[in-house]
């Protein structure tokens, strides 16, 4: 990494890991493909393995084609405090986004909430967050390197 350049830790939800997954060549793909190649991380809940695995189980794919998104992922545990962090969002938003929202809250600084949601995208900035978009990159902008 060149000297006062920032390394970005993006969040990945659902939307994105899946449309990465189910479409490796599309604009999501392309974009994590050159992040991952900066040297940025990517972070997630748990329950992003769940989500995709039963998305991919739905559709009859192999489990093995969303290899290029979970293995690039750090993943974390959902406890009580994330359950606690999720239930105490407002306004109202699905429970799985939830978890997701407050896992993502949890990290700290220096992260930032990848989503094709706009609902996600829309709580996620209320909260504070950084959010991005791949598919909209000029309606969303997290800090860092750009």
């Amino acid at each position: 990494m060149g000297e006062g350049r920032t390394l970005m830790r993006w969040y990945l939800d659902s939307s994105v890991a899946l449309d990465v997954a189910l479409r490796p060549l599309g604009s999501s793909a392309s974009w994590m493909k050159t992040e991952l190649a900066a040297g940025h991380e990517f972070a997630s809940s748990g329950l992003l393995k769940l989500e995709t695995v039963r998305v991919l189980r739905r559709e009859g794919l192999a489990i093995r084609s969303a290899g290029h998104v979970l293995n690039n992922v750090s993943f974390f545990g959902i406890d009580d405090g994330v359950l606690r962090f999720a239930a105490a969002l407002e306004p109202h938003i699905k429970s799985l986004d939830a978890i997701h929202l407050a896992t993502c809250s949890l990290l700290g600084t220096g992260v930032a909430l990848v989503s094709h949601d706009q609902q996600m995208l829309t709580v996620a900035e209320e909260l504070g967050l950084d959010v991005h978009d791949p598919l909209c990159p000029d309606a969303h902008f997290a800090g860092g390197p750009r």
